[in-house]
């Protein structure tokens, strides 16, 4: 089991030791350095509560001239609060945000403005799972990398193989498949899964099926819900890590 298969572990294992079954999870992909940002600037928000009109804040978010970074503060001053009226104007900015570069920050607010609401209105305790790549729903989104051994290109019928073992596979553990990509010499795939799942078994089952056919896909792979890979971070990862020990 890798750190992140721990962190996981020890998450599902909290939350039913302590009967929550109320969580979030960020369904847009929003990077881990500003969801940190956003979520230090909350908490300083939280502990200093300094009073503040709920309707001048609203003014400001909407307004043309108003910077960027006073509207970020409006942002997360409004998902502090318990207030249905500043949910939605939260919300209706995210749907349409005047600054595009304010998107990932009013997705980040209208989570913690749905979660501090559900708070108070239900008086339960609300978690908040978030990731580099989101998800949806109870659902968490995933990255997966697998490759050819020796970094052969795959033939037609290895192709074939691929897609009808890894989508038989995936289906039985109720996986959705989002994007599946098959380059020359690896592929990629871009999943949603139940957060009470282990899927790891249906991926190393997939490929323990596809190696029957001449046992050509590397058995080890990187999965991974941080970030998308581009086409020149796994050729610069297959390159640096293409030894014939140790995982990638």
């Amino acid at each position: 089991m890798n750190e992140q298969d721990d962190l996981l572990a020890r998450l599902r294992q909290t939350l039913t030791e302590q009967g929550i079954d109320s969580f979030h999870i960020l369904e847009d992909l929003v990077p881990i350095e500003e969801q940190m940002r956003y979520f230090r600037d909350f908490e300083k928000v939280r502990r200093e509560r300094l009073p503040f009109a709920r309707d001048t804040e609203v003014g400001i978010l909407f307004s043309p001239d108003e910077p960027v970074e006073r509207k970020k503060r409006s942002l997360t001053l409004l998902a502090s609060i318990p207030d249905v009226g500043a949910y939605r104007s939260i919300e209706t900015y995210h749907s349409s945000p005047l600054e595009p570069e304010l998107l990932n920050w009013s997705s980040m607010a209208l989570v913690s403005s749905r979660i501090v609401l559900s708070s108070d209105l239900s008086g339960q305790q609300q978690v908040f799972i978030s990731s580099g790549l989101g998800g949806h729903d109870r659902r968490l989104r995933f990255f997966a990398l697998f490759a050819a051994k020796e970094r052969s290109n795959f033939s037609d019928l290895q192709r074939e193989i691929i897609d009808r073992e890894f989508r038989f596979q995936l289906q039985k553990a109720d996986v959705e498949i989002e994007l599946f990509d098959i380059k020359e010499h690896y592929f990629t795939i871009l999943l949603l899964f139940a957060f009470d799942a282990d899927i790891k078994p249906s991926l190393k089952a997939a490929i323990m099926e596809c190696n029957q056919y001449g046992d050509f896909i590397d058995h080890r792979f990187l999965f991974t819900n941080v970030k998308i890979l581009t086409e020149k971070e796994i050729e610069d990862l297959l390159e640096k890590k293409d030894k014939p020990k140790g995982p990638y």
